[in-house]
């Protein structure tokens, strides 16, 4: 068993709405206090229509703006977190199946509640929800921080993202 297995691997997956963020921003105090190291996905469709990233950009050139996306974020979220580690990746597939898929042998999966985009918000907690049903390990369903401004989750939030909690 390598270091890593021993402290555990949290999943956690990122959307660029609210919710993903808090749960990034849970997910990583969670790795903080725990040594886990942090798996963080951002599943997305290559397609014009759905996807910004996708617009004049070829499959691969896509995946490489979500990742550094990600790696802004997560860069900006652990920065003063200290011994946390993060693989970034963007697979591209159904949200659900690819998080509950990467999480088989993780610690735990972390979600947020409602996902980004007038799709997605009439779809609000779906991939969540498929997560709770289908992950084999525990699941954390995060709310955005609008709903918890005054918590510890939402005061933390605001310092990563710069604005008022």
């Amino acid at each position: 068993m390598t270091e890593a297995t021993a402290r555990g691997r949290i999943v956690v997956g990122v959307d660029g709405s609210d919710a993903g963020t808090a749960a990034l921003v849970w997910a990583a105090g969670q790795a903080a206090a725990g040594g886990a190291e942090l798996d963080v996905v951002t599943v997305w469709l290559h397609d014009a229509m759905l996807d910004d990233a996708s617009v004049n950009r070829t499959l691969e050139e896509a995946r490489r703006v979500h990742v550094h996306e990600l790696e802004k974020l997560v860069t900006a979220v652990t920065k003063d977190l200290t011994g946390v580690t993060a693989r970034c990746s963007a697979p591209d597939g159904d949200p659900a199946g690819v998080l509950t898929e990467r999480a088989k042998e993780a610690t735990m999966l972390v979600v947020g509640s409602h996902g980004k985009g007038k799709v997605r918000a009439a779809l609000a907690g779906s991939v969540s929800s498929a997560c709770l049903r289908h992950a084999t390990c525990p699941v954390a369903v995060i709310p955005p921080p609008a709903r918890t401004p005054d918590s510890p989750l939402g005061r933390r939030l605001a310092e990563v993202t710069g604005e008022t909690a």
